[in-house]
């Protein structure tokens, strides 16, 4: 139920720390741990993150997470410790159990040795090591339960102290040529081997001291102890404490806590979250990861050398890149959807939402107006602000209508559109106020009251202007030079251009930036810059932003922001950089009036996901490259085999090398670039490698050495390292020595082989030769018998005159003659009329000498004995003689069947080709006779209701005509379209497409006609990107079909479209909450003209052609369709078409 607040504060006020959140990330690249235990985070020298957890220490390259030896996992207890010294060495040690302790100096693994009175005790006395100082300055110390043990000087000293009373000892800092021994109740000093109370001077503390840290930046030091951090000019003097009563776990047996100062920013906890402390700013934030963790306090925090914050507790490992952005979503605020912003002073802005409106400020929420039953729901969402010259705030608020709030008088009111129609912005000009619902602008003045706002429609002189029926507006306001800018929905007449004259400007689009001397326009297809005449997309250092563009905004720096549907964009004159959730943003979709400039410079940014905060003071530029190094050169096959690199065998010539490229900072791609001098020409490049090891196989003999050089895409590339160089011998068999010892001995085979074969030649040569000769003539002579017989074709061997030699027995059978039975046959024997070869005779002799003697052909009607036959003829001369005459090869193919399929395959062509145009002829007729008339009528009826608008009873017959003709218009057209696919007249041409973007593109009109019918209408892009080919006009139509019926036969609920790649097939999916279909109609449903409602009692315009032409349009593109309704719940259509690839 909607609860209208208008009481001066609000009844409903939170505390909104704990509502603000940052962007925290789970899932960190290369980091798989075995437990959510982590009680210490560390960076060692190379960039690598340590951690100690319940299971043990593990370290992560950013590629793998890696163990610990098993030699020294053997020698650990469960509960070990992990520290750094001042020389950048790690150190592993037991906490409980047996002393043991080792280090790591980045080639090796060593123990460290304790004294013997050290090494002996009881297996369950804890131990706590901590290391001071560096090189020969270094000072160690191990804490047990009665004893405290240092190293200082190459000296152990052993000193018994009351641990009980001390408390757990927290932390040590060097105090000029001694030590602070920082105990959680008491301070002790460590002098030349004497240790004795400490006492600080300055101001009194609560507690005390647990940590102490320098702060170069600022030449003061920083203490933290329970509940307070504190600061001073000298170690010994705190004067100033900067924030306290922040614990938060107090319950706990243990104290978790961490002071670590980075370039003047403090960051601390103690049994509470992460703090950062600015003084230059004078700001305290806590980095509260409680949704995350659902934990009331960390274990372990660490700011890394890219400047990653990282937060270790008992539920896992977090880290966070960057604070730039502070998040608000719901509790306190009324809905993650933030759709509207305005700042009404210093800090204190007024927040729109689907269900309501909030003031936002400092640590208050104060409710205007709330109905939770919108939740999630636009009808009465709150679309933009805009302030007048006396202060009021106007505000669209969709069918509740226009909002007018009285900040100062903290009074609010609502006036509804007489249409009831969605307003969808407002925008206060001096004394005037345009008001925008849907297709009617509205002129009013910031005086009027109640329903005069919707006595002035504008709208016809706009519609007049551009020749257009009727617009639907998205936001109307005024240029600097006085031209109104009117922002268009889908619109047939304007497309993606533009119009303008002198007194207006109008773009299809979402929003504009006017920049003086030209105007940046968000529109629907991507940015555009309109300039000296031109419109066209702005590119910027190369780059279109093509896609929906929400929002534009300069801020008070000069920086252009863009508003879109996958985040906001920051151009500053030179570089171009993209924000989005991996960047810390609450949500990726911009609201296009949630994107607003405060008065202290901060960007404030509306999503779908609540609301950002932009912080420009801490938005670090990331100029870290990653820290790279080559590791050892391996032998592929014989990984464990030791060898010398200028002398690897070329049997081992498949090669890996490792290597580190160590970043963690998951803002943009890592980029591997390597060249293997010697084998590669040019730079061969690697997106994000899942593993850090380079494979070469089978390198060709030669000497090699690998280049490497990492970065983040769009970020500066690391120095390149350089690896030694190693040889990969040749094979034994290319070897000098090998292939003299060769050439000798073939030399050798060869001189005796050819004294034998010539000996053998001369015996056995001539006899060879006769065998093979006499061979190949029987074969030959079997072949030629095996052609001869079985050929289907008749072959005539004759003489020059005609006398017949031979004829197969397929020319027996041809001419119906056996030559056989016939004395000194001829070839005018084979036909009936004796003189027919004679009179063919000439000519083809004639054609025969033309071509040189090669092959003659001739297609001839023979009149042999057995019949009139078309045959194809051939004849051509031998290379032989016979009784001093040419003798020639006569070839006779009976193609008589093969003629008359010939002639019946004509005859049908023709017969089709006759009908075909027949159907053609008729189809052009119908669409002129019947269409052209029809649309005179329809002319003829528009212009007489345009011209009689006063005769209301005329106007409302004529608007019968109108529209009863424009469904026969449809229906005509649906039968054309029909026609067309059934007569193959439609051909497929695929085009590479986004489909994403280009069905954005085909619903906003639908979006625009649902909404007309109150109706929902909700498209979700599942595979992101989406590109592919397919029939753009053929999908288009079956879009606007589907979609179009479901509007069509819905009434109320929601239409849901779905798009997806599934298999390398597009899939996509309509459902809505309609009629639905029987299952009596579903069975002739692709049946053209059916109707479900028929006659009288048809409750729904149309022709029955609809999905008749979409179930052609998916069968010609090789598709599939199916349609799953019931009666009265709705009806879910899905179709997969394959694309142009497949």
């Amino acid at each position: 139920m909607k609860k209208p607040i208008l009481l001066l504060y609000a009844l409903l006020i939170f505390q909104i720390g704990h509502a603000q959140v940052f962007q925290f990330n789970r899932y960190i690249r290369g980091l798989d741990l075995p437990s959510d235990n982590v009680f210490e985070i560390l960076q060692d020298d190379e960039g690598k993150m340590w951690f100690n957890s319940a299971q043990g220490v593990y370290y992560s390259d950013g590629f793998f997470t890696h163990a610990l030896p098993d030699h020294i996992i053997d020698q650990l207890s469960f509960k070990v410790g992990l520290l750094k010294d001042g020389d950048g060495k790690m150190w592993v040690y037991n906490q409980i159990g047996k002393v043991k302790a080792f280090y790591w100096d980045y080639k090796d693994w060593h123990e460290f040795e304790f004294p013997k009175e050290v090494q002996t005790g009881s297996p369950e006395i804890q131990h706590k090591l901590l290391i001071s100082g560096q090189g020969e300055n270094r000072a160690i110390f191990l804490q047990s339960n009665t004893h405290l043990t240092i190293f200082d000087s190459e000296d152990w000293s052993h000193h018994r102290i009351p641990i009980n009373e001390l408390g757990n000892f927290q932390s040590v800092q060097a105090y000029g040529d001694s030590f602070l021994l920082l105990f959680k109740n008491r301070t002790l000093l460590f002098d030349k081997e004497q240790i004795s109370e400490f006492g600080f001077n300055g101001i009194s503390l609560p507690e005390s001291i647990s940590h102490i840290e320098y702060d170069a930046y600022r030449d003061r030091y920083f203490f933290l102890g329970k509940d307070f951090l504190a600061s001073g000019p000298e170690i010994d003097r705190p004067d100033e404490i900067h924030h306290s009563g922040f614990v938060r776990n107090t319950y706990s047996l243990l104290d978790y806590s961490g002071l670590q100062v980075i370039n003047g920013i403090v960051f601390f906890h103690y049994n509470s979250h992460l703090y950062k402390l600015d003084l230059d700013k004078g700001s305290i934030i806590e980095i509260d990861a409680f949704d995350e963790l659902k934990s009331y306090n960390i274990y372990n925090s660490y700011v890394d050398r890219e400047d990653i914050i990282w937060l270790g507790s008992h539920r896992g490992v977090l880290n966070i890149k960057s604070l730039r952005f502070q998040n608000f979503k719901f509790n306190p605020l009324l809905d993650d959807e933030v759709t509207a912003i305005y700042e009404l002073e210093p800090d204190k802005l007024l927040l729109g939402f689907n269900n309501g409106l909030q003031i936002f400020s400092q640590g208050t929420v104060n409710t205007l107006m709330e109905d939770q039953s919108m939740v999630g729901q636009p009808r009465n969402r709150i679309t933009n602000f805009s302030k007048d010259k006396n202060g009021i705030i106007w505000f669209s608020s969709n069918l509740e209508g226009l909002g007018r709030y009285d900040h100062k008088r903290n009074k609010l009111n609502f006036t509804p559109s007489p249409l009831d129609k969605f307003v969808t912005a407002v925008s206060a000009a001096g004394d005037s106020l345009f008001v925008v619902s849907r297709d009617r602008v509205y002129l009013s003045s910031i005086h009027n009251q109640s329903e005069s706002h919707f006595e002035n429609d504008v709208t016809q002189i706009f519609l007049d202007k551009l020749n257009q029926k009727e617009a639907y507006f998205r936001k109307v306001d005024k240029l600097g030079d006085g031209r109104m800018v009117y922002m268009q929905g889908g619109s047939n007449f304007l497309k993606d251009g533009l119009y303008e004259d002198d007194s207006m400007v109008t773009v299809v689009g979402f929003d504009f930036l006017d920049l003086q001397d030209s105007i940046l326009f968000g529109t629907e297809e991507g940015l555009k810059l309109w300039k000296n005449g031109e419109f066209d997309f702005w590119e910027i250092n190369g780059q279109q932003i093509k896609r929906p563009i929400y929002a534009l905004l300069k801020d008070s720096r000069d920086n252009i922001w863009i508003g879109t549907d996958k985040g906001a964009y920051k151009f500053d004159g030179k570089t171009l950089r993209i924000f989005d959730e991996r960047s810390g943003l609450s949500g990726s979709e911009i609201n296009r009036g949630a994107f607003k400039e405060g008065y202290d410079g901060k960007i404030y940014i509306g999503t779908q996901r609540g609301m950002s905060i932009y912080n420009p003071d801490d938005d670090l530029r990331w100029d870290y490259k990653p820290m790279v190094n080559l590791g050892e050169i391996n032998l592929v096959n014989s990984p464990e085999k030791t060898f010398e690199l200028d002398r690897i065998p070329y049997i081992e010539n498949s090669i890996r090398i490792a290597y580190d490229a160590v970043s963690f900072l998951q803002v943009s791609d890592l980029v591997i670039s390597y060249r293997l001098e010697g084998y590669h020409e040019d730079w061969v490049e690697l997106i994000n490698p899942r593993e850090n090891t380079l494979y070469f196989n089978n390198l060709p003999p030669g000497e090699y050495q690998l280049h490497l050089k990492a970065g983040l895409r769009g970020l500066e590339m690391s120095e390149e390292v350089v690896s030694e160089k190693f040889i990969i011998r040749k094979p034994m068999y290319l070897q000098t020595w090998f292939v003299i010892l060769v050439l000798v001995g073939f030399l050798g085979i060869g001189f005796l082989l050819s004294t034998l074969l010539s000996q053998l030649k001369k015996q056995g040569v001539l006899k060879k030769k006769i065998d093979e000769k006499t061979e190949e003539a029987k074969v030959t002579e079997d072949q030629f018998r095996n052609v001869w017989n079985s050929s289907q074709d008749g072959l005539v061997i004759s003489v020059e005159g005609g006398r017949v030699m031979f004829a197969n027995p397929s020319m027996t059978s041809l001419a119906g003659l056996d030559i056989s039975l016939v004395k000194d046959p001829t070839i005018s024997d084979f036909f009936t009329d004796p003189d027919y070869y004679y009179d063919q005779r000439t000519l083809l002799l004639e054609m025969l000498q033309q071509s040189g003697g090669k092959v003659v052909k001739a297609d001839m009607k023979m009149p042999f004995k057995s019949g009139l036959k078309d045959v194809e003829f051939y004849i051509t001369n031998l290379n032989s003689n016979a009784e001093g005459k040419k003798v020639f090869l006569s070839v006779f193919r009976d193609i008589t069947s093969k003629k008359e399929y010939e002639r019946s395959l004509k005859e049908a062509k023709e017969k089709a080709e006759e009908s075909n145009r027949v159907k053609s002829s008729f189809l052009a007729n119908m669409s002129h006779e019947i269409r052209t008339p029809l649309n005179g009528i329809l002319g003829t009826a528009e212009n007489i209701i345009m011209e009689r608008k006063e005769d209301e009873a005329l106007a409302n017959q004529l608007e019968i005509i109108r529209e009863s003709g424009e469904r026969l218009l449809e229906t005509i057209n649906s039968i054309l379209d029909l026609s067309k696919i059934e007569a193959n007249k439609m051909d497929v041409v695929f085009k590479d497409t986004n489909i994403n973007d280009f069905l954005s593109k085909v619903m906003v009109p639908l979006k625009s006609l649902a909404l007309k019918k109150g109706l929902l209408l909700r498209v979700k892009y599942e595979t992101q990107p989406f590109e592919g080919a397919i029939d753009q006009r053929y999908f288009e139509m079956i879009v606007n079909n589907l979609v179009g019926n479901a509007i069509k036969y819905s009434e109320k609920g929601m239409i849901k479209v779905l798009l997806k790649e599934t298999d390398g097939q597009l899939y996509f999916q309509v459902q809505d909450e309609g009629v639905g279909i029987s299952d009596q109609f579903l069975t002739k449903i692709f049946t053209p003209f059916e109707q479900e409602s028929s006659g009288y009692g048809r409750a729904y315009e149309g022709s029955g052609l609809g999905l008749v032409i979409t179930k052609n349009l998916i069968t010609l593109l090789k598709g599939d369709i199916t349609i799953d309704s019931q009666k009265g719940k709705g009806t879910c259509i899905t179709v997969l078409l394959p694309l142009g690839s497949n």
